[in-house]
């Protein structure tokens, strides 16, 4: 069981209540945790401790030590802990869930741009929020530069070639790109399937906002900061226009072959 995997477990259980004494000689928490696992993977008492620290350490959780009894301590979830617990949206307070959404939501999604999207993941639960800004922007270039050469298989061979030599271009500006493969898929909107023509410019425009935030606020030495409030907003808003895009390649792929 990965940490994220552990982590989603905790915030499972916490969220259900019962026993949550971290004892000492029994520990009851860890015991609560280990039940609610499938048996055939099941997270080790190290796994469970680590991740009780990553909750308190992401504000997601508190130890209640009241009790004058050590063995009496319990974890509790904070108010931002039950939110991502009871969240039924995407959330990226639970990486573990967030993960599991994204895989499932897109089963299209390349290695690479989900190794994007996890490094952003966790660089927010490790609050260094202008990393994550950086890294969810790289995996949206990444994603963008997909679909971009996927429409190049819906042109003619004239008008493919100088479009791909711009979008494959080393030393050419991203912008630049992101426009020219904007203004051509506008242009491709009738091979497109109704659904995804209707939200267009909207999952273009949500694309070109996070990209401007992780180049211009976070990506360059500005000093301005990116809060987790941002951040929170654009992990979610990836899993929606992430998917937006790998229909919109699906479809371009589909269009090309007929």
């Amino acid at each position: 069981m990965t940490a994220p995997e552990v982590q989603s477990l905790l915030l499972r259980v916490l969220a259900a209540g019962g026993d949550t004494r971290l004892g000492r000689g029994r520990h009851y928490f860890a015991e609560a945790v280990i039940a609610a696992s499938p048996p055939q993977n099941r997270p080790t008492h190290r796994q469970i401790m680590e991740a009780v620290w990553s909750l308190i350490g992401q504000g997601l959780a508190y130890i209640d030590y009241s009790q004058p009894a050590a063995e009496n301590w319990s974890l509790y979830l904070t108010e931002p802990g039950r939110a991502a617990a009871s969240d039924e949206e995407v959330t990226p307070d639970d990486p573990g869930g967030y993960l599991r959404r994204l895989i499932l939501e897109i089963p299209e999604l390349t290695p690479l741009v989900k190794s994007y999207a996890e490094e952003a993941l966790l660089a927010y639960n490790a609050r260094l929020y202008r990393a994550s800004a950086v890294m969810l922007g790289v995996a949206s270039e990444s994603a963008v530069l997909e679909v971009a050469v996927a429409l190049a298989g819906a042109m003619t061979d004239t008008e493919a070639k100088p479009y791909l030599e711009t979008i494959n271009g080393r030393k050419q500006n991203f912008v630049a790109k992101f426009e020219l493969f904007a203004q051509k898929l506008r242009s491709k909107k009738s091979l497109l399937p109704e659904d995804l023509v209707d939200g267009l410019d909207l999952t273009l425009n949500a694309v070109a906002d996070l990209l401007r935030v992780s180049r211009n606020d976070a990506g360059h030495p500005t000093g301005r900061g990116i809060d987790r409030d941002d951040c929170f907003i654009h992990l979610r808003m990836f899993v929606r226009y992430a998917r937006k895009l790998y229909s919109l390649k699906v479809s371009l792929q589909n269009a090309a072959e007929a």
